[in-house]
């Protein structure tokens, strides 16, 4: 139990390196209507996120060219989502133990409508 409190010490210590990097997209949301889709803004959001929902994202923060967002209905994670930062395109999104959802197409669609605000962060 001690080792696994180092480890999670240690990638809080990685938040200023991921916040220089990241930080032009914080803000960024998005929505259909029923599905939110917000991008994740620290360290300790995507850690709970890939706890929250039996997954590895949790260790992506330090992945340079990901964007880690959630996606949400009411509040309650749905899926969580990884873009390629460089290609501009979702790599994966994945529900609780990496399994896709009944909302998966339609998080899938909403992210790729708009990918551009993305690229518009990115180009700022």
């Amino acid at each position: 139990k001690a080792d696994a409190q180092a480890e999670l010490e240690k990638q809080f210590e990685k938040e200023a390196e991921f916040r220089a990097i990241k930080a032009k997209f914080f803000g960024l949301i998005f929505s259909d209507g029923l599905i939110n889709v917000r991008v994740l803004e620290s360290v300790a959001e995507i850690i709970t996120e890939g706890k929250a929902m039996h997954h590895c994202v949790g260790s992506y923060h330090s992945k340079e060219d990901s964007l880690i967002l959630s996606a949400c209905i009411d509040g309650k994670r749905i899926e969580t989502i990884e873009v390629s930062i460089s290609q501009l395109k979702v790599i994966q999104s994945r529900g609780i133990c990496n399994k896709n959802t009944k909302y998966h197409n339609q998080i899938m669609d909403l992210v790729n409508q708009n990918i551009s605000l993305i690229e518009e962060r990115l180009a700022a």
